[in-house]
């Protein structure tokens, strides 16, 4: 669980809450199911936008040597969008229904 606070380019200020919750599927734990929920609140606590995914995970521990890969198959049930997230190492390729997709790398 997660707690935050975030002042946008608005100089709005909001807060935000977050859970996740992990199900492995087999006893390695490398495939599960994970539920991820989060509510942006604003200053006054009067709006807020809730957002929350299912998702079966698989994970893949030295693909090559040295590269792990994550492949995640998400639904995402405020927007009802199905999603598709690729990971290796630090390179993630999201891909949604909608055709919307990005590419990240994490330092």
């Amino acid at each position: 669980m997660g707690i935050g606070v975030q002042l946008n380019k608005e100089e709005k200020l909001s807060y935000s809450v977050r859970g996740k919750k992990s199900f492995p599927i087999t006893a390695n734990g490398l495939v599960g199911i994970n539920l991820k929920g989060k509510c942006y609140f604003d200053k006054e606590f009067k709006e807020r936008k809730p957002r929350g995914a299912v998702e079966l995970a698989w994970s893949i521990f030295n693909f090559q040597k040295d590269q792990d890969v994550r492949i995640k198959i998400g639904y995402e049930i405020c927007d009802q969008v199905p999603y598709l997230q690729i990971r290796e190492n630090n390179w993630t390729l999201g891909a949604d229904i909608h055709g919307k997709w990005n590419v990240r790398f994490d330092l």
